[in-house]
């Protein structure tokens, strides 16, 4: 089986028809149907319904088209990479991250890694916590910042710092709150939050249940930026991470109540990577070192 092969009938399946497919990849109409022919004889079942005007997939077609262009991708990167080895100034390198703790650490971090490598390509994929490490899992990104840590055989993560979790609202609706804020009343006031499920929000339930207290939560949405926006509109209370409303505390359109009694509860920001990480260019790994540095971690 030739890898030409697998890239034309990628092209066929895109295009729709061998003879667009050919002009995409160079060849004669009939270059293209040997070579798909060839392919279907190597795997011994056809790939395309020939039967009506319209070209249509098989199943077993649509696997292999899945599986092809995986594989292209896997062999263009490769070249990328080991291009880049000639080149430590140059390359590609994807991070991925959960977006809220991407929105509040990447940037100073990326700039000063443009800065130093104007000349690599850096990719940020943001998402929920889980879609980040299938990414990582799956070759897709390099590094990723996640808000806890993960244990997993095929990833290594190391601890970058702890983030508190604090109760905070609206400077109006604090002056209506006791100062300090009872524990038991946590079950009581107007709570906005992150969506369940998900893992903040059953890490903060757990450790509040934990002291007999079940909050009332009166929104629930998918992001903490949405949380906040609420909460600064004076909606209600949020326990969020510190980290998400550094900027709104300093600027004063949130502030922080403190709470008599409230369990410590802090998540523990961690850089995760591929273990062992053999696929690594040295633009992946200048990026290690500068988060690692950043942080004032030993990698």
């Amino acid at each position: 089986m030739l890898l030409q092969h697998l890239i034309t009938f990628c092209r066929v399946v895109e295009t729709g028809g061998f003879a667009r497919a050919g002009a995409l990849v160079g060849l004669s109409q009939p270059a293209v149907t040997r070579q798909i022919a060839a392919l279907e004889a190597e795997l011994g079942t056809p790939l395309l319904d020939r039967a009506s005007r319209q070209l249509h997939v098989t199943p077993a077609g649509e696997l292999v088209y899945q599986r092809a262009r995986r594989i292209a991708q896997a062999v263009s990167a490769l070249k990328e990479e080991v291009a880049d080895l000639a080149h430590p100034d140059r390359g590609r390198v994807a991070i991925g991250t959960v977006t809220t703790v991407g929105l509040r650490l990447l940037p100073p971090i990326l700039a000063a890694y443009k800065e130093r490598f104007p000349r690599v390509q850096v990719q940020v994929k943001a998402g929920r916590t889980q879609e980040t490490i299938n990414r990582l899992l799956e070759g897709e990104i390099e590094l990723a910042i996640l808000p806890t840590p993960v244990s997993h055989p095929r990833l290594r993560t190391i601890p970058l710092m702890d983030d508190p979790v604090v109760l905070v609202c609206s400077p109006d609706r604090r002056a209506e709150l006791p100062d300090p804020l009872p524990l038991a009343m946590l079950g009581e006031i107007d709570l906005i939050s992150f969506q369940a499920p998900s893992r903040f929000r059953t890490f903060v339930d757990a450790m509040l249940e934990q002291h007999g207290v079940y909050p009332n939560v009166t929104m629930e949405f998918d992001s903490h930026e949405a949380v906040t926006l609420m909460v600064e509109a004076g909606f209600g209370c949020a326990l969020v991470p510190a980290s998400a409303v550094e900027r709104e505390l300093a600027l004063g359109s949130l502030v922080r109540v403190e709470v008599e009694g409230m369990p410590p509860m802090a998540r523990t920001t961690c850089l995760a990577l591929r273990h062992p990480n053999l696929d690594w260019n040295p633009a992946a790994e200048h990026l290690y070192q500068m988060i690692i540095a950043h942080f004032g971690k030993k990698g």
